[in-house]
């Protein structure tokens, strides 16, 4: 009997051993595939309840090491009135001769000569504006260059600028409580509005520079009321307009996807892109004593009790919101809050002679004690530092760990 003939035929004491061999290398690639997905999916939840008080005390003590260094600093000459901001890595000084960038160990950078009265300076992420409050002219500067300039037919009250390079300015005009002109990055003016019967307290234009709102005060009824006005650039008529009486209001924001916040007196409220009211948060008889609006993520008020001018149990509260109106933390300080800034999600505020970063949970993770008072903060956008601002110096602070 023939024995049948096979192609391909496997030895099973050669595969076995082949396998054998495989084995403990098809293991190790299994494990450390196993444990990379472990990985991922750890810092995933890490991530997602990084802001979880549980997780927050847990990440406090990881950053008990963490504090402020002091690598630098500039002195300047008191003589010269200057304003400060940190812009980009530079440190800008603007005075009644113009801009100057600077380093952060003093040195200059790049500068632009320009007159003013009374400077008034405004950054972004890309663009620097500058204008003669009490005069006629704006600059706008990026890269280290003017890219537009603009001369108004009256005084120049206030200017603002957006992200994408779109700005507003209020000026006096006879006859009207004021005019609102905004124009796009190239310095074109876009609309006009004038304010017939209501003084204008502020403007905000939004990202993509096709809506703007108008904060007003009304005392028309013998009491004091704020006024908010949404206009489409396209269009004459405002599209929605609001009266929130016995509030002020101070400070306005658009955000990316339109929506806006609005901060009074005694509250602060948030408004649909279609100017309908979305919530609002009661400062339930605390004074509010400043407050940031400039995050993307975040709302940061500091409030405190007073009465008579003096503080109740000289302590303040920083209360932190989500864009949703809800509370995300709280942080409690000694004395008056008096400076605060904010990037992304990084907390930095000034109470007596100390700088302290907090998340939004209100865990300090970081302090240093200033020699002598500080009269302004501002975080750089890399949110690793702090312009700290004193009489004669500027000090850049590091934020590091010790180990």
């Amino acid at each position: 009997m023939k024995t049948p003939q096979y192609e391909n035929v496997i030895d099973i004491e050669q595969y076995n051993k082949k396998n054998s061999e495989k084995a403990p290398r098809k293991k190790v690639i299994i494990k450390t595939f196993v444990s990379i997905i472990l990985l991922l999916i750890g810092a995933y939840l890490i991530y997602l309840n990084r802001y979880n008080p549980i997780m927050g005390n847990l990440m406090s003590i990881f950053l008990k090491d963490s504090m402020l260094r002091k690598p630098s600093t500039i002195t300047f000459d008191q003589g010269i009135q200057y304003e400060f901001k940190a812009y980009k890595n530079n440190i800008l000084l603007c005075s009644r001769d113009g801009i100057k960038a600077i380093d952060k160990k003093g040195a200059e950078e790049w500068s632009i000569p320009l007159t003013f009265n009374k400077p008034l300076i405004q950054t972004t992420n890309k663009y620097i504006l500058v204008a003669n409050q009490g005069g006629r002219e704006i600059n706008v500067v990026t890269n280290y260059s003017i890219v537009s300039n603009v001369t108004t037919e009256e005084p120049i009250i206030m200017a603002k600028i957006n992200d994408s390079g779109y700005f507003a300015v209020v000026t006096k005009e006879k006859g009207y409580k004021g005019k609102v002109t905004v124009f796009n990055p190239k310095g074109h003016e876009l609309y006009r509005w004038h304010s017939v019967e209501n003084s204008i307290i502020d403007i905000d234009i939004s990202y993509d520079g096709k809506r703007i709102a108008v904060a007003t005060v009304d005392t028309s009824k013998g009491k004091v009321s704020g006024g908010l006005v949404f206009f489409n650039l396209t269009e004459e008529k405002p599209y929605a307009g609001i009266l929130i009486e016995d509030t002020l209001i101070s400070n306005i924001k658009f955000y990316k996807d339109n929506s806006l916040v609005a901060i009074g007196d005694n509250q602060v409220i948030s408004f649909s892109p279609q100017g309908v009211q979305k919530w609002n948060i009661d400062y339930a008889g605390r004074e509010l004593q400043t407050f940031n609006i400039d995050s993307d993520e975040i709302i940061v008020l500091a409030l405190s009790q007073k009465k008579g001018g003096n503080f109740l149990n000289n302590d303040s509260i920083v209360e932190i919101l989500s864009r949703n109106g809800q509370k995300q933390g709280t942080y409690k300080a000694s004395g008056e809050i008096k400076f605060l800034d904010v990037e992304d999600d990084l907390i930095a505020l000034n109470k007596k002679r100390d700088v302290c970063i907090i998340n939004p949970k209100g865990i300090e993770i970081a302090k240093a004690t200033a020699s002598k008072d500080i009269k302004d903060i501002d975080l750089f956008r890399n949110k690793r530092e702090i312009l700290m601002v004193s009489r004669n110096a500027l000090d850049v602070l590091q934020l590091t760990k010790s180990r």
